[in-house]
């Protein structure tokens, strides 16, 4: 498999943070956690959508770390860690984590991104993510990739059960 400058970029800073990860080319798309859950064998909670979103007081970009299985509430997040926060535009994303949307991986981003998680992928001792690009994905330990990543959890209000 021939890895672009975004999974290479993943691949470096997994084995900076000594995370083992395991990263896989699927032939079919896994943009959605519905079609990576059946590209990877597992089910949708387990895969990790990674959810960029920009806080419009600093202008930062924060990233959260949401189960396949659940939608992040902007309004209830927003309540909790105080801030106003809205969904990203695809360019800052891009510009900002070096990731195009469906490929933002939970690390190597350009920049440092303050990570937040959804609690209910602690259930899983294995998940996937995107690895930088919408068909590259790794499998690794969540809770192995979270102290890696200094990920912070936010209150299962902040979620909503995917329909």
């Amino acid at each position: 498999m021939e890895h672009g400058k975004s999974t290479a970029r993943v691949l470096r800073a997994a084995k900076e943070l000594g995370l083992s990860i395991d990263i896989l080319e699927m032939p079919l798309s896994t943009r959605t956690a519905d079609e990576a859950a059946q590209a990877c064998g597992c089910i949708a909670a387990q895969i990790i959508k990674s959810i960029v979103v920009i806080n419009t007081d600093t202008n930062e970009l924060i990233l959260f770390l949401v189960s396949g299985s659940n939608n992040i509430d902007l309004l209830e997040t927003s309540n909790v860690l105080n801030a106003n926060l809205t969904m990203a535009k695809p360019t800052d994303i891009k510009n900002r984590t070096g990731f195009a949307i469906g490929g933002v991986s939970p690390l190597g981003h350009q920049t440092k991104l303050e990570t937040y998680f959804d609690s209910t992928l602690l259930r899983y001792n294995e998940v996937w993510a995107a690895a930088g690009h919408p068909n590259i994905v790794f499998k690794c330990d969540f809770n192995e990739l979270i102290r890696g990543i200094s990920a912070k959890c936010l209150p299962i209000s902040c979620f909503i059960e995917r329909k």
